[in-house]
């Protein structure tokens, strides 16, 4: 399986700096460009992307529901791929560098159990789509999470997901995945 993974386009929360997490932002006009602009050149992507797959969360299904327009593939949306949940630091310019613990204080979903939920969806697809390519619409915290199933844990710039910016996975095979460290 080839998975492309697209983090959704930009949000006027991205722009100001603020943490979304389950909080259903929408698009702002930057973000709706972005993903036209990823839609025009997934249409010449080879190989072609089979099927979409994207969070629910507003921002990543019209990104996902732009790009299903301009390539015309099944497009599916899986509640596994939604951001993770950060509590009361939703909607704030909390600093990332907060301890697992801390974030904890605040209701957030842990990253461990980000890793698990994203990691079991992952698994799927691989089993699923084998010798396919696979496009995942989905979010920031979620791109890491990809990112450490692919290449285990990784803080370098590779490992960053800027808005609508489109990573390639190449050839993962189903179950075989880093431990979680973080």
């Amino acid at each position: 399986m080839t998975l492309l993974y697209l983090r959704h386009g930009q949000t006027d929360w991205n722009a100001k700096g603020l943490v979304q997490g389950r909080t259903d932002i929408p698009l702002n006009e930057t973000g709706r460009e972005q993903a036209r602009n990823r839609a025009a050149e997934l249409v010449s992507h080879r190989p072609p992307v089979e099927i979409i797959y994207a969070s629910p969360l507003l921002r990543a299904r019209k990104t996902a529901e732009i790009i299903h327009q301009g390539i015309d593939v099944p497009l599916r949306f899986d509640d596994r791929l939604a951001e993770r949940y950060f509590g009361t630091l939703e909607g704030t310019k909390t600093m990332w560098w907060l301890s697992e613990s801390e974030c904890a204080l605040h209701g957030a979903e842990s990253s461990l159990a980000l890793y698990e939920r994203v990691s079991g969806f992952l698994d799927e697809l691989a089993a699923r789509h084998a010798g396919q390519t696979v496009l995942v619409v989905a979010h920031g915290c979620v791109a890491r999470m990809v990112h450490w199933y692919f290449h285990g844990q990784d803080e370098t710039d590779t490992a960053k997901h800027g808005n609508a910016i489109l990573r390639c996975y190449d050839k993962k095979l189903a179950g075989e995945r880093p431990a979680f460290t973080g």
